[in-house]
């Protein structure tokens, strides 16, 4: 069995517009990212945002529905169209762990105090462990007081293979050896604001372990499943799905494999404020905390 570890540390003015046909592309359900997620979303609100407002292509069929309090985790009826406003790559810099690349974005979301200018820092740390970290450009924001390990030279040889997209700004990381994915943000926009920052990637696999600690199935399938965990540790009596007193953003995900030989990786959030993660069956896992870093 093969095993990388796949380090991510995470670490506006509010515009209204109208979306046109060409930017809502009529999109496969498990490939739409919610843009609205809060309670009672309608069509006027989706398109304050900017966003695509469509009833599911077809009837919804999974076998459960996972209630969160407020209502089911089903595919979104106000999603992402495929121009929402990213980053593009301003300057990128070859350094002694990596790379350094500076990414702007032109234009703000819905979200206020949209940070347009930030500092990304891909870090080669071991053939096995590769770290990213985005963050603010100009101004200092809180980080995990948290020891972890420190790379000041890029690893000469890895099993996992790093590509960028210029515009919209968008990292993909692979296993050399498999072809597999391991990271690809280009599945949905980046929105990184003050108090707000989110950010997908699309999954090797439905099948993955971790995301402690809530009372869940040890393995977690989203095949046929839309899934939101909330990480905001309380005292509260242990009830599925619901968060309880601990707080864990990492997962193991199962990678395809055609030789019989499994593969897997890890991957870690390091970011202590409260967040949510939401599984689909695209598949797709999508982070949304309410400050610090990615990292």
């Amino acid at each position: 069995m093969k095993y990388l570890t796949f380090v991510i540390s995470i670490t506006i003015l509010f515009s209204v517009y109208s979306s046109n046909a060409q930017q809502c592309d009529q999109i496969s359900n498990v490939a739409r990212f919610d843009c609205y997620p809060e309670k009672d979303p309608n069509k006027e609100k989706c398109l304050a945002r900017n966003c695509c407002w469509r009833l599911p292509i077809e009837p919804a069929n999974y076998t459960q529905k996972q209630s969160i309090g407020f209502g089911f985790v089903d595919v979104p009826f106000c999603y992402y169209p495929k121009d929402f406003p990213n980053y593009k790559i301003a300057s990128n810099e070859i350094t002694d762990f990596g790379q350094r690349i500076r990414i702007l974005k032109r234009q703000t979301t819905y979200m206020p105090h949209d940070i347009l200018n930030l500092t990304v820092d891909l870090i080669y740390e071991t053939e096995q462990r590769f770290r990213i970290r985005i963050y603010d450009s100009a101004n200092q924001r809180y980080e995990v007081p948290l020891q972890v390990p420190v790379v000041e030279k890029k690893a000469n040889i890895t099993d996992y293979e790093v590509k960028l997209s210029e515009q919209p700004f968008a990292i993909l990381v692979t296993r050399k050896s498999t072809g597999a994915i391991l990271f690809d943000s280009s599945v949905s926009s980046l929105i990184f604001a003050d108090q707000f920052i989110k950010f997908s990637t699309r999954l090797s696999s439905p099948l993955l372990y971790g995301l402690g600690e809530h009372q869940q199935p040890l393995l977690i399938n989203v095949t046929h499943e839309w899934k939101r965990l909330t990480f905001y540790t309380r005292d509260f009596p242990p009830m599925q799905y619901i968060n309880l007193y601990g707080v864990h953003p990492f997962h193991i995900n199962l990678e395809p494999a055609s030789d019989n030989q499994t593969n897997v990786h890890g991957q870690f959030f390091l970011n202590s404020n409260a967040m949510d993660i939401d599984l689909q069956p695209l598949p797709a896992l999508t982070y949304t905390t309410i400050g610090g870093i990615i990292d």
